[in-house]
This record gives structure tokens, sequence and C-alpha cells, in this order.
């Protein structure tokens, strides 16, 4: 009976600890950072958004334009190629305080899709209402 017990805990801790991820980490470089919303009721929320052509990158403007005109009028006109590059945008928390910065720890593909490993300083101390926002380009794959 202990050597079954033996077996079956062998085989399980054998099963948990052969399921390692792979992921194939990404070169990237930053290209913008800024801050988007000023308003709390109108922010996006934390995420990032892996653009992969003109159209879509488009299709967010109006996102950015309901939160900040100004930086929407600005990355309107970036001057991007989607030929041979993806656009990646990562937004950070909303934070009443500014400033925080966003880290980039990792980009890398999980799963066939491009994945993007970050995390934020979080606020300072001077009393503005803000939120971080950072743009990489990044290698098609082809």
């Amino acid at each position: 009976m202990k050597n079954l017990i033996f077996l079956v805990c062998s085989i399980l801790l054998f099963i948990g600890c052969s399921k390692e991820e792979t992921t194939d980490q990404i070169a990237y470089e930053i290209i913008d950072e800024s801050t988007l919303s000023y308003d709390e009721e109108n922010k996006i929320p934390k995420q990032f958004l892996v653009i992969e052509n003109e159209n879509d990158w488009n299709d967010f403007i109006p996102e950015i334009e309901r939160v900040n005109p100004n930086q929407a009028e600005k990355l309107k006109n970036l001057n991007f190629d989607f030929t041979s590059n993806d656009l990646i945008i990562v937004i950070g928390e909303f934070f009443n305080y500014c400033c925080s910065k966003i880290k980039i720890n990792k980009v890398y593909k999980k799963d066939g899709k491009t994945m993007v490993d970050f995390e934020e300083s979080g606020p300072g101390m001077a009393t503005a209402l803000s939120q971080a926002y950072l743009i990489l380009e990044v290698q098609k794959n082809f």
C-alpha cells in the first residue's frame, strides 16, 4: 500500500513539474511614453493591445480621443510601419496622483499570441490625475 501511494505521488509530482511553459521572448523598442486620462470618469482600463495594422490603430484612436484629445491628435500622426512591425500599446492604472511609470518585464509569444508582462511603479506624491501609457514596436513574425 505504501509503495502504491509513493508511486502515485511520484507520478503526480512528475506530471506537475513537466508542464513548463515555453515562451519565446520578443525584442521590442519603446517608441512613445506619456499619459492619457486626466479624468476618473473618462479612463481606459489597464491593458495591453497588440495592433497589427493601421486600420486597427485608427479604430482605437477614438478611445484615446475620448480621454485625451491632444494625445489622440499626436498619436494619429504616429509614423509607424505596419508592414514589418506590430504596435503594442500598454496602458496603466488610473491614479489620482502623478506620475506612475510602466516597466516592461518581457514581451513574449505564448500559444501563438504576443503577450506583455509589465508592472507599474504606482503613483507619486504630486496631486495630478494621470494614466501612464507606453507604445512598443515589435517585429512581425512571418
